[in-house]
């Protein structure tokens, strides 16, 4: 065989293997939040990083030292947290 057809058939699998690891990526961040609680009532803030989120946030989950509990998001902005950019606490109830 022709090297550059070796060559187009190894960027050919390597862009397919790519493709299918963003589908699996980003499925399984859509997945992260189908089981929080419609009725959250809290928000928890991560005073190491300064953003605040929804009670199962997987990043939230990450925090060293547990988090602080505020009651609604305007509290959180009030202490000058901001919102996490993944779970989107400002964002509707899903």
């Amino acid at each position: 065989m022709n090297v550059n057809v070796l060559k187009a058939i190894g960027v050919a699998v390597i862009v397919l293997l790519l493709a299918v690891a963003y589908n699996m990526y980003s499925s399984s961040v859509e997945n992260d939040f189908k089981d929080i609680s419609r009725t959250e009532t809290y928000r928890m803030g991560d005073h190491f990083t300064g953003f605040y989120h929804r009670p199962g946030c997987p990043k939230l989950k990450q925090a060293q030292g547990g988090g602080i509990r505020f009651e609604s998001n305007e509290a959180a902005r009030a202490e000058g947290y901001s919102p996490c950019k993944r779970c989107d606490p400002d964002g509707p109830n899903e």
